[in-house]
């Protein structure tokens, strides 16, 4: 399959796109299995030019088309694409509707065709790998899912997820929307007062974490972080902590702290997903703090994750037998991206720990299978 790449990111100052040269142009074939061309061929669009007048005069034609397109199943059907009533800043979307991102994304797909196709590739930095089917995602989901809510983890709680791009930091995503539980993604790299100032303001109750990763040929004790992140953070209730070492240099606090692989055994590998209203948040994403205390955004089940999918199929026309990579972490943006819209997609996500260095980063990529890579420039 022909391979495509993204860069995204500032632009160099001065930088003039005008004279770009354009390196490469799709081919008939690839214009025919373009997804933004058989959608505008379904609607009776006849240019990009006029897709985008009418998307913008008419927004809730678009995105009732692009929802039936895309093949977004709502539990409940929604009574109208959006209400602005209140006015524009207001604007409610999809109301009357029930979706939950997690159906769209593991659920209706591990109960069908797709259960055994390869959803997700991890590589670690000291060369462990491991292939998840969308099958086997869903079943540990479900069984965390199902730990959590022992815990007595409800829907509307807040838990940090502070954890690099391993296999369980997307099992940990899917499992809080499952519960109807609100997210808070926390960047791997950060010290202790950055994960309690977000874990404070939210007033999460859970953190899932690990007891530590490699990078670079070294160990980063995560849990000790975690640990001095939660001597300021007094809402937590319950730590959840990942085995990626397993050498036994975790501390772990009675009552508070359980082992990921022990609350799961003997979970069920179903788990029912909850109902969730369209408008119902899913996920609290803070800023980095840089320029003042850090802002979080609270973001939808109907939202983000259905303008990620949007922007996948779309904007970069990737479809089932692609394999997305976008170098990130969870506490970017384009970690939670990633998530949504390459499993939405019914494509593959590539997760990879280690930093990029060179030829081990093109390595990886070419044994994934990577055809569409995303990086940022900074």
């Amino acid at each position: 399959m022909e391979r495509r790449a993204a860069a995204v990111g500032a632009m160099p100052v001065g930088h003039d796109r005008a004279s770009d040269e354009i390196v490469w142009r799709p081919n008939d074939d690839y214009v025919r299995r373009s997804r933004l061309r058989r959608f505008m061929n379904a609607q009776g669009v006849a240019s990009f030019e006029a897709l985008l007048e009418r998307a913008a005069t008419d927004p809730a034609w678009f995105w009732d088309a692009t929802i039936k397109d895309l093949d977004l199943q709502f539990y409940t059907p929604y009574t109208s694409v959006l209400d602005q009533s209140r006015g524009l800043p207001w604007t409610t979307w999809f109301p009357g509707g029930e979706y939950n991102w997690v159906h769209n994304a593991v659920d209706k797909y591990a109960a069908g065709p797709q259960a055994t196709k390869t959803a997700l590739i991890w590589e670690g930095d000291d060369g462990a790998k491991r292939q998840l089917t969308y099958q086997e995602l869903r079943a540990e989901a479900d069984r965390l899912a199902g730990a959590l809510a022992a815990l007595g983890v409800a829907k509307g709680d807040r838990i940090g997820i502070f954890m690099p791009m391993l296999p369980e930091t997307v099992v940990a995503t899917i499992a809080a929307g499952k519960l109807g539980a609100i997210y808070i993604p926390i960047f791997s790299g950060y010290g202790a007062e950055s994960v309690a100032t977000r874990l404070r303001d939210a007033e999460a109750v859970c953190l899932i974490t690990a007891d530590g990763f490699y990078r670079r040929g070294g160990i980063v004790p995560m849990k000790a972080t975690a640990d001095a992140a939660l001597a300021t953070a007094p809402t937590i209730k319950h730590v959840v902590v990942c085995r990626r070492l397993g050498d036994g240099r975790a501390a772990m606090a009675a009552g508070r702290d359980v082992w990921w692989d022990e609350i799961v055994a003997g979970q069920p590998a179903e788990f029912a997903t909850a109902h969730t209203a369209a408008e119902d948040p899913f996920m609290i994403i803070y800023t980095s703090g840089t320029t003042g205390r850090p802002k979080g955004a609270l973001h939808i089940h109907a939202g983000f994750p259905i303008k990620a999918v949007h922007d996948l199929a779309y904007c970069f026309d990737v479809q089932e037998d692609d394999v997305v990579f976008w170098l990130s972490d969870l506490g970017w943006m384009m970690g939670p991206w990633l998530i949504f819209a390459a499993l939405i997609n019914q494509a593959a996500m590539a997760l990879y720990v280690n930093a990029p260095k060179d030829r081990a980063f093109g390595e990886f990529v070419e044994r994934a299978g990577v055809t569409m890579l995303g990086l940022v420039q900074i």
